[in-house]
């Protein structure tokens, strides 16, 4: 393979290369190479200037990786785009299956197209990646100190809020109030005299990297008047969030500026309050700012980076999920990470060791109810969101006040619960005057098969159920001495010996028949049910019914 390279190499670059000594290879920036050659290149060719030779080295998995090629006279300071910090160039990949010497010229012409683009072309790489450039020139790099924003883009430079964490973190908000709301949702508990004013600029154009500011003059000059009384005090850090649009979406990067103590300010003035507006912003202008990368928490970027805009809808919902065992906790975690704005959540139930293996809270969680437990983790985990009411006890006990909040959900979920709270929940919701929306989802015997129902209105789900109280569309029979309810051990509980990888196809089902359901892609009432393995049932002692003719199989069928 080596030879292979070699030959290619003297075909294009007659006597103008030669092989690395192991030696060079030994050292950074091409450590860890297998083979590495320097190839001698026409510096008039190039519009970087001062290059004369490139370095191309393939790696120990070569030839499935990529060649590497650096530029070691282009300099560390990314001041031509897509060369890094340790003049290596980012390259398009090659295709593992081709020729490998074809492969390292390929990387070598792009190398030459790229370190011979115009400024034009060079500015337009710069606004393009301009989040990446500005995490390369940051002066704070520790991700843990990394700035996270809760704003939404909205085009506009505007006064906004901040608040500083115990790390050293910066929170961007929109308002005090909602940016209070996901800290205390977070873990957090700020008080009012902790959130902080602060400055959104929105650009006109993504700055290059010579246009990055250096001192607080940089900045002071563009921001609105309003902003810089606001945010410019005495004695206190001036963070500002700068929102760019690149030509991939919507982009943040934050500053923050640093001026004079407050007894410096004061000298000559009987207290702080007396000193010019203007001696104080004065004192900022000659500093050193910091650059800090930005890292987006609004819910347009956790539900689909910018790109799902049926997360708008999503986040008006409100969902009730009564039973939060395995299958119901499982789907309020999927409802939350699709963007439903609003989950109530229901069970009286306290997680046990036995819980833990099928269940998404964790042995940590143990001796607590299911409902707050939940609500607690979920609030933590997608701040954004509300998960305020949580109810630790049964359907049947809930209060007057309580029911009416589920009654003004967009839509109820009953999962796995029993037979006597799915029959008093369901008598409930159709004499309501506008019933919510209602998905009944529960798994047969070994999770082999999971059905999933929607009822709109007044429709009930009593007629589906026989006077034995089971489901009149069973898709599978089992003896009694199958094993398919199992009693623990000295308490006399009954459970179902399946594991959480057989429930999830379930879960998903009804967790996508419900985001269905609240966007309008199923107008009427249905049924979506999941059929296992056909096989395993079969050789489990079970007997499947007509309707399960397939394996692995979601079918949708109407009420």
């Amino acid at each position: 393979m080596i030879e292979n390279i070699e030959q290619h190499l003297q075909v294009q670059y007659p006597g103008r290369w030669g092989q690395l000594p192991q030696s060079e290879l030994e050292r950074r920036p091409y450590r860890g190479a297998r083979a590495g050659w320097r190839i001698e290149i026409d510096r008039q060719t190039l519009r970087i200037g001062n290059v004369d030779h490139l370095v191309v080295t393939i790696g120990a998995h070569f030839p499935n990786s990529q060649p590497t090629v650096f530029a070691p006279q282009a300099g560390t300071d990314f001041r031509w785009p897509h060369v890094e910090g340790n003049t290596k160039l980012c390259l398009i990949a090659t295709q593992c299956a081709a020729d490998p010497g074809v492969r390292v010229l390929d990387h070598l012409v792009a190398a030459k197209q790229l370190l011979g683009f115009s400024k034009g072309k060079c500015d337009d790489e710069f606004q393009r990646e301009f989040l990446a450039y500005w995490k390369h020139r940051a002066t704070v790099r520790d991700e843990r100190r990394q700035c996270i924003s809760i704003v939404k883009s909205q085009r506009s430079s505007r006064q906004i809020v901040c608040y500083f964490d115990a790390g050293g973190r910066i929170i961007f908000g929109e308002d005090r109030e909602s940016l209070t709301r996901w800290l205390r949702n977070w873990g957090r508990n700020p008080s009012v005299k902790e959130i902080f004013p602060s400055g959104l600029l929105r650009l006109s154009r993504p700055w290059i990297p010579e246009d990055y500011p250096e001192i607080g003059q940089d900045l002071i000059k563009l921001l609105p008047e309003e902003v810089l009384r606001g945010v410019i005090t005495a004695g206190r850090p001036a963070p500002l969030l700068i929102e760019v649009a690149t030509a991939t979406g919507p982009g943040f990067a934050a500053v923050v500026l640093e001026g004079a103590k407050e007894k410096d300010l004061s000298n000559g003035f009987r207290h702080i309050t007396r000193v010019p507006h203007q001696r104080i912003v004065d004192s900022f202008a000659a500093r050193p700012i910091q650059r800090i990368p930005v890292a987006r928490a609004d819910e347009a970027w956790i539900h689909g980076r910018d790109h799902n805009p049926a997360h708008l809808e999503l986040m008006t919902k409100k969902v009730a999920i009564v039973g939060c065992g395995a299958v119901g906790a499982a789907v309020a975690l999927l409802l939350a990470q699709a963007g439903v704005g609003e989950l109530l959540l229901v069970d009286s139930d306290s997680l046990t060791t036995a819980n833990v293996g099928r269940h998404p809270l964790g042995l940590n969680h143990v001796g607590l109810n299911k409902a707050s437990a939940l609500s607690l983790v979920l609030r933590m985990r997608y701040p954004h969101l509300s998960f305020e009411s949580a109810f630790p006890v049964r359907f049947e006990e809930l209060t007057r006040p309580d029911r009416e909040k589920l009654a003004g959900a967009d839509l109820i979920v009953t999962a796995g619960i029993d037979f006597d709270g799915e029959a008093a929940l369901d008598a409930w919701r159709i004499d309501l005057p506008r019933p919510p929306a209602l998905v009944s989802t529960w798994v047969e015997e070994f999770a082999a098969a999971g059905h999933a129902v929607l009822l709109y209105g007044k429709q009930s789900i009593r007629p589906a159920f026989d006077e034995s109280e089971r489901p009149r569309f069973r898709l599978t029979d089992w003896p009694e001495d199958a094993g398919a309810l199992i009693v623990e051990a000295g308490c006399g509980n009954v459970f179902q010996p399946h594991g959480v990888v057989d429930l999830h196809p379930t879960v998903g089902m009804a967790a996508g028949l419900v985001v269905d359901a609240l966007s309008g892609q199923v107008p009427d009432s249905s049924r979506r049910y999941w059929l296992g393995d056909r096989a395993q049932v079969i050789e489990g002692g079970g007997t499947p019914r007509q309707d399960f003719d397939e394996s692995r199989v979601l079918r949708e069928v109407p009420w």
